[in-house]
């Protein structure tokens, strides 16, 4: 049988809905795992948030999602600079990520068939389970 006990989580902070932010927290409890939470800023963007530092993000998780989500979980914070593709699979490789839970907006067929998106980028350059979640 598949385990997991390490998933991993890729933040987009601009998202208005941190929805699937609670339905990833419901997974792990479930699964009895490791949440990680992962916030990857483009290296070329420079200062968008504070949130080069673990605090933030975990503040920005803490202010979005029932307290008592959080309680039940056993939660990592972290921050990268980067390729959000390169970095999540280097991530992967170092945390022993089993399952990579992401979100996933429908496009129409003209930009599909011009642009990936980043959750189809990130499927392309790791060889884990990939489980992606509807954006509301």
């Amino acid at each position: 049988m598949f385990k997991i006990t390490n998933i991993l989580y890729p933040l987009d902070l601009d998202d208005k809905s941190f929805d699937n932010v609670i339905v990833a927290l419901e997974f792990a409890n479930d699964y009895k795992a490791v949440i990680h939470f992962l916030y990857v800023n483009d290296e070329a963007a420079g200062y968008r948030h504070p949130a080069d530092f673990q605090d933030a993000v975990a503040l920005k998780i803490k202010q979005e999602v029932p307290a008592e989500l959080l309680e039940k979980a056993e939660i990592v914070y972290a921050t990268l600079k980067g390729d959000l593709a390169g970095e999540v699979k280097k991530y992967c490789e170092e945390n022993a990520i089993d399952l990579i839970i992401a979100v996933h907006k429908h496009h129409n067929r003209l930009y599909a068939s011009v642009f990936d998106t980043p959750d189809e980028n990130i499927i392309d350059s790791v060889n884990i389970p990939v489980l992606l979640l509807p954006k509301n």
